[in-house]
């Protein structure tokens, strides 16, 4: 009988482990579906959002543009908006939006951007806006298509009669550290020299996915859920195929061979200002403008002025020039 109560609370207790192992690999699978797969938003509420964020006038959503269409190697159907500039030239932004937020972000900047002279490039990323696949991985397989879409531009500019065409990388939030990934694997061999992106514009990015989620789970009171982290990582990897230890801008940074200017704004409640101070110490190629009072994505707004001086300066130091040799040789 003794023999027999023993077996019965072995057996109980194996239940019980079982039950808990289960528990956490459900609530695992809830945070990594939360993160990578949200409720999408419309454009018409990133619009709203816009308009009483960074004061965006509604009347630049009728602003013409192009749409693109790429075919991504894992089969999506991208979909993208090209505003062209004033006059023809070989000059273009990829511009990245931010997570969950697609393509109306980027209005805000258009009257800038086309005013220094460029062609503007606005994906909607993967599972957001018009373009399809079903999970967000804040980078991580962004950044793969960000590559292809700049193919896609040297490819357009060739038919528009250019040799090919000289590309900036700028994106906001997620769109920033999108930026900074495509960035580093823009080193690869891989990549074409005419397709090699000359300078990078990163407006509030994290450091990497880790500190993001550490972020998230303080102000959330969800401190617990940490421990989950490898487990939701794994998750996120088995559902999407995105490796999130590969979503880190601070060793991204470090392989950059252009110059990269990042903006952040000190009142930022999302993502903090060190987050940047970390990505712009591991490279001295990096500059960091802190602009004071500014939000999450609000530096532009916050101090127009103080953001344009920034950027043309950071054009100065940009390889624009017709000598090839010139503009590829920090990639060799």
């Amino acid at each position: 009988m003794p023999d027999l109560q023993i077996i019965v609370a072995l057996i109980l207790i194996v239940v019980l482990l079982l039950l808990a192992l289960l528990l956490r690999h459900q609530v695992a699978v809830k945070l990594a579906l939360s993160a990578i797969r949200p409720k999408p938003i419309s454009y018409g509420a990133v619009l709203t959002q816009e308009v009483n964020r960074n004061h965006v006038d509604p009347a630049l959503m009728d602003l013409k543009y192009e749409k693109l269409f790429l075919k991504n190697k894992r089969g999506q159907e991208l979909t993208a908006r090209l505003y062209l500039a004033p006059s023809q030239t070989d000059r273009y932004i990829l511009f990245l939006h931010a997570y969950n937020y697609p393509w109306v972000g980027v209005l805000k900047y258009l009257p800038m951007l086309r005013d220094l002279g460029f062609n503007i490039l606005v994906p909607d990323q993967q599972a957001q806006g018009e373009s399809q696949g079903d999970f967000i991985t804040f980078g991580a397989l962004e950044s793969d298509d960000s590559l292809e879409w700049l193919g896609e531009i040297r490819r357009y500019a060739q038919l528009s009669g250019f040799e090919r065409a000289r590309i900036g990388v700028m994106g906001e939030s997620m769109g920033a550290v999108t930026a900074l990934l495509t960035m580093a694997k823009a080193n690869s061999p891989s990549v074409k020299m005419e397709d090699k992106p000359l300078f990078c514009v990163a407006d509030c990015p994290f450091s990497n996915f880790d500190s993001l989620m550490e972020l998230r789970a303080e102000k959330h009171g969800g401190k617990n859920a940490l421990r989950l982290l490898p487990l939701v990582k794994s998750i996120i990897k088995s559902r999407s195929g995105a490796d999130m230890d590969e979503v880190n801008t601070v060793k991204a940074a470090a392989a950059i061979r252009v110059p990269v200017l990042l903006f952040h704004g000190t009142d930022d409640p999302l993502v903090p200002a060190s987050m940047s101070q970390e990505i712009a110490a591991a490279n001295p190629n990096i500059k960091l403008c802190l602009i004071e009072g500014a939000k999450h994505i609000n530096c532009y707004a916050t101090d127009p002025k103080e953001y344009r001086r920034q950027f043309v300066e950071l054009l100065k130091q940009v390889q624009f020039e017709n000598e090839t040799s010139e503009e590829f040789a920090v990639y060799l």
